[in-house]
C-alpha cells in the first residue's frame, strides 16, 4: 500500500515537474545531463571503499584481539578485546547503509549486527557446538554476539573471564567467540573484494539512469532503509515511540557494552555524508544533494537539499543531547530521547517520499510493519 502512495506521489512529479522550478532551463528532471557517473565515482573512491577499507582494518584488529584473549583468557587481554570492540563497531556504523551488491549478496548487514543479540540461542548453540552462521534472520552472532560474549556473560572482567578460563564449556565459549570473529571477516573481506578487485566500483560507475537496479536507485533505496532502521530499531523501539509508550531498554544496540548512543549518532552522521558527499578526509564531492540542486528540487520555496541537510543536523543535535546509553536514557531521559526519535521522523518524508519523487526513483524496498510516515 505504501508503495502504490509512493508511485502516486512520484507520477505528478514526473508528468509535472512539480517543486522542481518551472524556470529550470533544464527541464524535465528525469531528463537531465548531470554527471552520474562522476557522483558514482566519488562515492566509490572517497566513502565507500575507504568505509570498508577502515572497518576491514578495525575487524582485524578486534579479531587479532580476541584471538589473544581466547588463547589466554585474563582480565588483561579481555579489556584489550573489549577496547577494539568500539572502533570496529563504529566502523561499521559507515558502511551498514551500502546494503546492495556484494554487501546484499552476502547479506552482511544483517549478519553483522542484527540485535538485540538472542541470548537463548547463543547460549543454546554453545552448548550444542553450533557456529552455523548462514542464516542471516538469526540473532546469535556478528556484533551484538560479541557484545554480549565480552561484556555481558559476567558481573566483573573476572567472571567474564572466568567462563572462557574454567569449566566444561569454556572450550566451546572460546571457539564460538572466534567463530563469531571468522564469519564477520570472511563476509567482510568478499565485499572489499567485490569492490577493490572483482570490477564492481567500475559497474557502479557505469550504472547511470533512475530505474530499479540502477547505482542512483540502489544509493537511494538503500539510504532509505537503513535510515529507517536507524530510527526504528535504535531509537523508536527501545523508547517506546512505536510500542504505545512501553519503553524497551533490552532492545537497544550494544546493551552490555554501553555503546548505543555513539553508534546511533555515528550512524546519522555517516547518512547525512552519504547525502551531501563528505568523505572521512574532508573531501566533499557531488552526492545526493548536488542532483537535488542541479535540477532545482524545491520544497516549500526552500532547496530541498537545504531542508535535508538542515534536518540532518537537528537529529545529531538531538541525539547528542542525550547524555546517557540509551538503555538508561529511555528510562531516565525519556524527553531527550523523544525528542531525538521526532527529529529523526521528520527526516522521513524528505528522505523517503520527496527526494525520490524529484529524482524519479521509486522505492522498491518493502516497509517493516512498524514503520510510519
Amino acid at each position: 500500500m505504501k508503495n502504490i502512495l509512493l508511485f502516486l506521489c512520484w507520477l505528478p512529479a514526473t508528468l509535472f515537474v512539480t517543486g522542481c522550478g518551472s524556470d529550470n532551463s533544464i527541464g524535465d528532471p528525469c531528463e537531465n545531463s548531470f554527471d552520474q557517473a562522476a557522483l558514482f565515482a566519488h562515492l566509490a573512491d572517497e566513502q565507500i571503499i575507504p568505509a570498508y577499507t577502515l572497518f576491514q582494518e578495525n575487524l582485524t584488529t578486534l579479531q587479532v584481539a580476541v584471538q589473544a584473549f581466547t588463547n589466554s583468557p585474563s582480565t588483561l587481554t579481555l579489556g584489550n578485546a573489549q577496547s577494539a570492540l568500539r572502533p570496529a563497531w563504529l566502523a561499521w556504523q559507515r558502511i551498514a547503509q551500502y546494503e546492495f551488491g556484494p554487501a546484499e549478496e552476502v547479506a552482511l548487514r544483517s549478519s553483522l549486527n542484527n540485535f538485540p543479540a538472542n541470548i537463548t540461542a547463543i547460549e543454546s548453540n554453545i552448548a550444542a557446538g553450533n557456529t552455523d552462521f548462514n542464516r542471516p534472520d538469526t540473532y546469535d552472532k556478528g556484533f551484538p554476539a560479541l557484545d554480549y560474549l565480552l561484556f555481558g556473560t559476567g558481573d566483573t572482567p573476572a567472571a567474564i573471564v572466568e567462563r572462557f578460563n574454567a569449566g566444561e564449556l569454556a572450550p566451546a565459549n572460546r571457539q564460538y567467540l572466534t567463530r563469531v570473529l571468522d564469519d564477520m571477516t570472511t563476509r567482510t573481506s568478499q565485499v572489499v573484494d567485490a569492490w577493490q578487485n572483482q570490477g564492481y566500483r567500475d559497474a557502479f560507475v557505469r550504472n547511470t539512469g533512475t530505474a530499479a537496479g540502477t547505482s542512483l536507485s540502489l544509493l537511494i533505496n538503500s539510504l532509505n532503509e537503513h535510515y529507517e532502521a536507524i530510527r526504528r530499531d535504535k531509537l523508536g523501539i527501545p523508547s517506546g515511540a512505536l510500542t504505545l509508550g512501553f519503553t524497551n531498554p533490552d532492545q537497544v544496540e550494544a546493551r552490555y557494552s554501553g555503546l548505543s548512543r555513539e553508534l546511533c549518532l555515528e550512524a546519522v552522521r555517516a547518512a547525512r555524508a552519504l547525502f551531501a558527499g563528505e568523505s572521512s578526509t574532508g573531501i566533499n564531492g557531488n552526492s545526493l544533494d548536488d542532483l537535488l540542486n542541479y535540477i532545482d528540487a524545491q520544497k516549500d520555496g526552500q532547496p530541498l537539499s537545504a531542508l535535508i541537510i538542515n534536518q540532518f543536523t537537528a537529529a545529531i543535535t538531538a541525539i547528542e543531547a542525550i547524555s546517557q546509553p540509551l538503555h538508561l536514557a529511555v528510562e531516565q531521559q525519556k524527553s531527550v530521547v523523544s525528542n531525538a526519535y521526532v527529529a529523526m521522523q521528520r527526516q522521513v518524508i524528505l528522505l523517503k517520499t520527496d527526494m525520490p519523487s524529484m529524482l524519479c526513483v521509486a522505492i522498491t524496498y518493502v516497509d517493516n510493519p512498524s514503520d510510519s510516515d
